[in-house]
């Protein structure tokens, strides 16, 4: 089968996951005006869709969140129309595991009629990640991009190698099915310290939900903040902070635990 266009979704709060994704559609070998980027990280995104033709190669790529990918991106993906196409599936986590991640945006492609041929699970620093506990620091890495662009290599290889995506086995994934339920972190937002913020606004536009607006200062929704700490990496001040009596200690714990490089796992 020939890939005549590279159709890349992806959600990418911290713009991890969009590093990778774009680094495999390069390692395809297409035509560079034929690597179509579909970005689904913030509101309004459905006006800069670009639709999928039929041979359209897919990539999708989403941050794990606990072990799973990051609802908002199965709710944007869940409105998109596909067309029965070949599709690469891409988690991206902190260095810890992917866990389940892989198994789910298996079934979500599945569901929306896409037919998985490759997988591949990558670093990205953690969004928790902070200088004085770093965690991935730094990944994607040059390493990390070279490796996402050998991956798409070897998935432009299979896909021209097969006649038809219909005798094609399906793909094996590592993780738990049925799909267990969602680890809850508990109670937890993103708030500006006001004896920090010198109201620059650079948070409002980093949020992928919409949940920080200004009224006599920046602040947030609480329940449409999912903790991707976008904000919190967008802020020069160190004014945005996670308000949590869990997540400072999950941080510290993880900058230990997790402080060996992991690196990429693909699945072919």
């Amino acid at each position: 089968m020939k890939i005549n266009r590279v159709s890349q979704f992806f959600y990418s709060p911290t713009h991890t996951t969009e590093k990778i994704v774009t680094s495999i559609g390069d390692g395809t070998g297409v035509d560079p005006l034929k690597l179509i980027e579909n970005n689904l990280t913030y509101p309004g995104y459905t006006e800069t869709l670009i639709d999928v033709e039929p041979h359209d190669l897919v990539i999708i790529g989403a941050p794990v969140y606990a072990g799973r990918i990051a609802i908002t991106a199965i709710e944007r993906l869940n409105g998109i129309k596909f067309a029965g196409n070949p599709a690469v599936l891409v988690a991206v986590y902190g260095n810890r595991h992917f866990d389940d991640a892989l198994i789910e945006l298996r079934e979500t492609a599945v569901a929306l009629g896409l037919r998985p041929i490759a997988a591949a699970a990558f670093v990205g620093e953690h969004s928790y990640s902070t200088r004085d506990f770093p965690i991935a620091k730094g990944r994607p890495d040059e390493l990390d991009k070279h490796k996402a662009r050998d991956f798409g290599e070897q998935v432009a290889k299979k896909l021209q190698s097969l006649k038809s995506l219909d005798k094609m086995p399906a793909l094996t994934l590592p993780g738990t099915f049925p799909l267990p339920e969602r680890r809850v972190i508990g109670p937890a937002h993103v708030e500006t310290a006001p004896n920090k913020c010198n109201k620059c606004g650079e948070c409002l536009p980093a949020c992928p939900t919409g949940a920080v607006f200004f009224k006599n200062g920046y602040k947030t929704t609480p329940e449409l903040c999912t903790i991707c700490c976008a904000c919190i990496k967008a802020c020069g001040r160190n004014a945005r902070i996670i308000i949590s009596e869990r997540i400072p200690q999950l941080r510290e714990t993880l900058a230990q635990t997790c402080a060996d490089r992991k690196e990429p796992e693909m699945f072919i």
